[in-house]
């Protein structure tokens, strides 16, 4: 047996996804594991659902809406020593759970895993990933950090916080995304490492790269490289590409591929452009409630 692996699910209008994750979990090879479910619904919505799984330890908290906002109160519910944030729509193989204790087990210089997504297919889906496995950095956390995929140890909550709450879905600000790259920064910033294994997957389905989508996704983007000073590494040198990219797709006829990168490009200038004295809203050193095994 291994250590207790705490599992935060920030859950809103998603019966059947949640209930193909829950299921999914139930097929576990690895315990003990936990649930905390950060309920934003009305009540009593998911009352039916969570009752037809009697032998998971779920937990249930209320949270208000937010993506970050719900994973921060679930944090204040985790007991165990690794803590993970799946998706209300994502789902896990079997195997999941034993491998990310394993791999903690076998790096005990490692505070952080992370891997990719990928659809019932086998597809890459939600990100770009970076082609190989490695230590994640500041130049390559975007292509390294679904959140999904992300398992970290407790002490590094303890040391660096939660997620900011003016960043990710349902965010009060126009910065719906960028929560996780945010929290993978911080972590690098107090010298916590983390890594990028490709081969160490989670599956959730495609999302159409909608016009909305797209801008809020790189509104994001904008506003994060700007939190973390990301301007000549990373924000010119990607929005150049974006720039060239959107010229190309012109030249050969592809207007909607030009759309795109135009969306793209804007959206991140905004998100980058925004004043910085939109207040952030994450724990600084996040007092962790429930058990007390701090690995």
């Amino acid at each position: 047996m291994g250590a207790m692996i705490s599992l935060i699910v920030s859950t809103l209008g998603r019966e059947a996804p949640l209930r193909r994750l829950l299921t999914s979990l139930s097929e576990q090879t690895y315990s003990p594991f936990e649930i905390i479910i950060a309920d934003q619904n009305p009540p009593g919505y998911l009352e039916s659902l969570l009752n037809a799984y009697p032998s998971l330890p779920i937990i249930r908290a209320h949270s208000e809406k937010g993506l970050s906002r719900g994973r921060n109160v679930g944090l204040k519910h985790v007991s165990g020593a690794i803590i993970g944030f799946p998706d209300d729509d994502c789902w896990y193989d079997r195997h999941v759970l034993r491998s990310v204790w394993d791999f903690f087990e076998s790096n005990p210089e490692i505070d952080l895993l992370s891997g990719r997504t990928l659809d019932a297919d086998g597809n890459d889906s939600l990100n770009r990933y970076a082609a190989e496995s490695g230590p994640i950095t500041r130049a390559n956390v975007f292509a390294t950090g679904n959140s999904n995929t992300i398992f970290v140890r407790r002490k590094v909550i303890a040391h660096v916080g939660g997620f900011d709450e003016t960043l990710g879905v349902g965010a009060s600000t126009p910065f719906q995304a960028g929560e996780e790259s945010d929290f993978l920064l911080r972590c690098l910033a107090r010298g916590h490492r983390g890594y990028y294994d490709r081969n160490f997957t989670i599956r959730h389905d495609q999302i159409r790269e909608s016009k909305e989508r797209l801008h809020a996704y790189s509104v994001g983007f904008g506003r994060v490289a700007r939190l973390h000073n990301l301007g000549r590494s990373l924000f010119l040198t990607r929005n150049v590409r974006t720039a060239i990219g959107g010229c190309l797709r012109m030249v050969k006829g592809d207007f909607e591929g030009a759309r795109q990168r135009y969306i793209c490009l804007t959206g991140s200038m905004r998100g980058y452009a925004a004043p910085l004295s939109v207040e952030t809203a994450r724990p600084a050193g996040a007092s962790i409630e429930g058990g007390s095994n701090g690995t």
